[in-house]
């Protein structure tokens, strides 16, 4: 078994200084014109990151189309596909299109959506979709595949079109798996997920000409798989929304209409900031958090909500993170009128009549919203603690009635597509428009990975949410569907039983599995499906969890199941590649053992670089880093080789990692913090997933991340 590890690479520093110096060209347009992260070329250019030798010939690529004049293309060097500018400018309400495209509303709804869109656990409502049969037929004899693993890891950024249109607890971006599908099959092919979540594996197979079956367990994980892997022609996209944000209009004035400060006239509020109110533990005030938490600093960046201050009435030291909290109140609200800028005021008691009178109302479409009870579950007991204790509570009565509005006259629209692009959209707002979106100074929200009610939440305009989101989705079909030419199947079902494959069916098997406990899918999809009316039979999810009394040894068993039904349904002498990160070592262990237990070999380890951290990656210090792509092979019926596991060699965790230092090559990564006050520092997860491919490489002692760094801090402190 042999690990990728990138050599420094002096041409590409030259390269990018060349394109700087001599063309004026900047490293964020350069980024652009690369489909890669402005970040991950600033540390190019510092030269604490090391690209691949696949990046030096992009590169390589750019410079010659730069000298030649060739101006920048959406797509970069990834053709068009997969574009990387940002949504367009202008909104859906006002675009102007060649020819209007008739929309038909019913007077009643139609038959429950998710019905419509699905049979017997498929989903194949695009207008060139297959059928699995056609599909299995059509490659019915092997494709060609290399017998050596495919060299050198991949490096491949979030910030394209399609990474953006729908949010997902985890994706692997789609232009980066392309790149290994390319390699192992180089003339077409069948090409397997079987936890397929938000179906990247499908739109990077389709985007290359390759036919893919996706099997994903969750009914809303498969719902966001068969958008994203299905076509829709745009303009008519387009259309749908725009008439449907015209028949909700009066609604939408209803809902979040202000009056503005500076010219008096009417404004549509884009969000309104609420706060919880708190008790002093010592003396008992109650008081409103927003009051006595707020620090403005010389700008944006600066500005911050305290995590320590005082108590307004007996002066004590208080912690946010340990005070009680009573109700949530409107604290401020942002519109755009008479000026260019946003403008944030305290409501007026207008406002608050407002949301006084929503609140003693009930949504109009009595049965268009979810009202389920949460169970009890790792992402669910934060919630539930803070009077979350059901699917409508999530929101704001305000954001519940838009949302209940907007989910009515989806399910009236009479083409079932079109209805389930529509609902692409409704389902991309998830966190944003609910009680989890943390108010930030600088704007925005985030989904993260878990439930979490702050204390200080940002109740986003539902309908302006809306219509941003159809942008970055009508963009993906401009750009990524529209020239998709494979065909796609994608079925809901656990990986443990693929019976719905036959034998030596599929040439290539490219997955991201669960990690672990690191995220219950099955919790964290609860909201979406909870509007779509169908839930996850979380019996064989691979998970560890204490909710649903499942072990390790569990998650081992049920990953060893679903590994051997990937053993198989894939062809003798092809491949498996799985991208996998955790900063746990008894996961690592576990993930490792059900691969060669299933019959395969690992045969190479290597980078799968996304190039930008997440949020978690920035604020917690035992957060793993990037994922590694282990190269995973099925012997040939005559093959000599042979799977067992490796004497592992007699090494402490220290010994390992002082070793492991001393023999890795270049300098050490350097992590740099572009949008916030913080001083750079050694790029221990890069470390961790070099390290990681060294020792899985070599049966050596596998090291939880905590121990890792601690470690290698030690070390390197010592060596000065």
């Amino acid at each position: 078994m042999k690990t990728g590890y990138k050599k420094v690479n002096k041409s590409a520093l030259e390269m990018l200084e060349n394109i700087q110096e001599n063309y004026g060209i900047n490293l964020e347009h350069l980024a652009t014109r690369l489909g890669t992260s402005f970040y991950t070329l600033s540390r190019w250019a510092k030269g604490d990151l090391v690209p691949s030798n696949s990046d030096c010939l992009k590169l390589q690529a750019e410079l010659e189309k730069i000298r030649a004049g060739i101006k920048c293309d959406e797509g970069g060097l990834n053709e068009g596909k997969f574009s990387s500018k940002g949504a367009r400018k202008k909104s859906s309400e006002q675009a102007e299109s060649d020819e209007s495209i008739d929309i038909e509303f019913s007077k009643t709804p139609n038959l429950k959506l998710i019905e419509r869109l699905s049979r017997d656990g498929f989903w194949n409502l695009s207008s060139d979709a297959v059928s699995l049969g056609d599909l299995l037929l059509k490659n019915s004899k092997p494709a060609e595949t290399p017998k050596k693993p495919a060299a050198e890891g991949i490096s491949a950024g979030k910030n394209t079109y399609t990474y953006d249109a729908h949010t997902y607890h985890t994706k692997v971006p789609p232009q980066g798996i392309a790149q290994v599908i390319k390699k192992y099959l180089p003339s077409g092919g069948l090409v397997l997920d079987p936890f397929s979540g938000s179906g990247m594996t499908g739109v990077a197979a389709r985007s290359v000409g390759m036919d893919v079956v996706l099997n994903e367990l969750s009914p809303a994980a498969s719902f966001i798989s068969s958008c994203f892997t299905s076509k829709i022609d745009p303009q008519h996209f387009e259309s749908g929304v725009k008439e449907l944000l015209k028949r909700v209009s009066k609604r939408r004035s209803n809902l979040y209409t202000t009056k503005c400060r500076e010219c008096e006239k009417d404004a549509e509020i884009l969000y309104t900031v609420w706060s919880y109110k708190v008790l002093c533990p010592l003396c008992d005030h109650e008081f409103v958090l927003w009051d006595e938490c707020r620090s403005y600093g010389a700008n944006v960046k600066e500005h911050k909500i305290l995590s320590e201050f005082d108590c307004p009435s007996c002066k004590t030291v208080l912690k946010k993170s340990r005070l009680s909290r009573t109700e949530a109140v409107p604290v401020m609200l942002g519109y755009k009128c008479c000026s260019a800028k946003i403008k944030e005021h305290d409501l007026t008691a207008q406002d608050l009549d407002l949301i006084k009178h929503i609140e003693n109302s009930e949504p109009p479409f009595k049965d268009y919203y979810p009202k389920n009870e949460l169970p009890n579950g790792a992402n669910l007991n934060q919630p539930k603690r803070h009077g979350i204790t059901s699917i409508d509570k999530f929101y704001t009565n305000r954001n519940l009635h838009a949302m209940n509005i907007l989910w009515h006259e989806i399910n009236c629209v009479a083409d079932p597509l079109l209805a389930q692009y529509l609902s692409f959209v409704f389902t991309s707002l998830y966190q944003r428009v609910t009680r989890m979106s943390e108010y930030r100074f600088w704007g925005g929200s985030g989904n993260t990975a878990n439930f979490n009610v702050p204390y200080i939440f940002r109740e986003a305009n539902v309908f302006v949410t809306f219509d941003r989101k159809a942008k970055s989705i009508h963009d993906h079909l401009s750009t990524t569907a529209i020239s998709y030419s494979g065909s796609a199947v994608v079925h809901t079902g656990s990986a443990t039983s693929l019976n719905f494959l036959p034998d030596s069916s599929v040439d290539l098997i490219f997955t991201d599995p669960p990690f672990g406990a690191n995220i219950n899918y099955s919790e964290m999809n609860i909201l979406w499906e909870s509007w779509l009316g169908r839930f996850t039979d979380n019996t064989n999810e691979a998970i560890v969890s204490k909710f649903q009394k499942k072990s390790l040894g569990n998650y081992q068993d049920l990953m060893t199941d679903s590994l051997r039904e990937c053993f198989r349904v894939l062809r003798h002498g092809h491949w498996m590649v799985v991208v996998f990160m955790i900063s746990s070592g008894e996961v690592w262990e576990a993930i490792k053992s059900a691969i060669i237990d299933a019959g395969f070999s690992i045969e190479r380890i290597d980078i799968f670089d996304k190039q930008h951290g997440t949020f978690k990656h920035f604020v917690s210090d035992n957060t793993a880093g990037c994922d590694l792509m282990m190269h995973c092979y099925k012997p040939e019926l005559t093959s000599s080789r042979t799977v067992q596991a490796k004497n592992r060699k007699n090494k402490d965790l220290a010994t390992s990692i002082a070793s492991f230092l001393k023999l890795r090559k270049g300098p050490l990564p350097i992590l740099s913090f572009l949008h916030v006050s913080r001083e750079q520092e050694v790029d221990y997860r890069l470390l961790y997933s070099e390290f990681l491919a060294s020792t899985l490489a070599s049966d050596g002692v596998i090291a939880d991340f905590s121990e890792f760094r601690q470690i290698t801090e030690k070390i390197l402190t010592q060596n000065g």
